[in-house]
């Protein structure tokens, strides 16, 4: 009875580790399939455009599905800022009209690193070793490759890829906010708010110096 029982122990262990190789086998070809063309200049991914890949294969430059909010808003911050600048210029110091204009500049380098900065594609080659527990990755059936679930990879259906650390999809950097272009969004954002802050300041002090 207990030569059955080890045998039994000994087939299911046995099979335990040949579907265990199978599925590793399966999990490493789907990654060794994303990994067949690792170098590009321009590929689309999703609904975004992505160029100069790394030596991992990432891209460095993801431009999202909305790139002409890109241009719509840099603009209208722009022409807004080179409009109050005209009006009031005669009211203010050179270095409060310079303070504007390096506001500006801080925004636009913001804005432009948000926009093109890829913000947390994650690395579609990965290989699981044996042992290594599947709950420690997870799929994506939209983009078709394993990602690792500690990372928080989501996908957004806006710019239909996996993006790592996401925090929502911002039409106005026309791609999400993930983990790589986070800082640079907050940046941008905190530049805005001082930029609002430095026309309300000129409108009302500009009252004062009529009145």
């Amino acid at each position: 009875m207990k030569n059955n029982i080890n045998e039994l122990d000994k087939k299911n262990y046995k099979q335990l580790k040949i579907n265990e190789s199978t599925e590793l086998k399966n999990f490493n070809s789907i990654s060794n399939n994303n990994n067949n063309n690792l170098n590009f200049i321009y590929k689309k991914i999703g609904k975004t455009y992505c160029f100069f890949s790394n030596k991992n294969g990432d891209p460095i430059i993801i431009i999202g599905p909305q790139y002409y909010m890109f241009i719509l808003f840099s603009s209208l911050v722009n022409g807004i800022v080179y409009l109050f600048l005209n009006i009031f210029w005669n009211y203010y110091s050179k270095n409060f009209r310079r303070l504007g204009i390096i506001l500006t500049l801080i925004f636009q380098i913001f804005y432009t690193i948000t926009f093109l900065i890829n913000p947390g594609y994650p690395k579609n080659t990965i290989e699981r070793q044996t042992g290594e527990p599947r709950e420690k990755y997870k799929f994506c059936g939209e983009c078709k490759f394993w990602v690792e679930v500690e990372k928080n990879v989501n996908h957004c259906y806006d710019c239909d890829i996996c993006v790592e650390g996401y925090d929502h999809h911002c039409p106005w950097t026309s791609k999400c906010i993930g983990r790589r272009n986070k800082i640079s969004f907050y940046g941008f954002m905190t530049t805005i708010l001082i930029i609002f802050g430095y026309f309300i300041f000129m409108i009302t002090n500009t009252r004062k110096i009529n009145n």
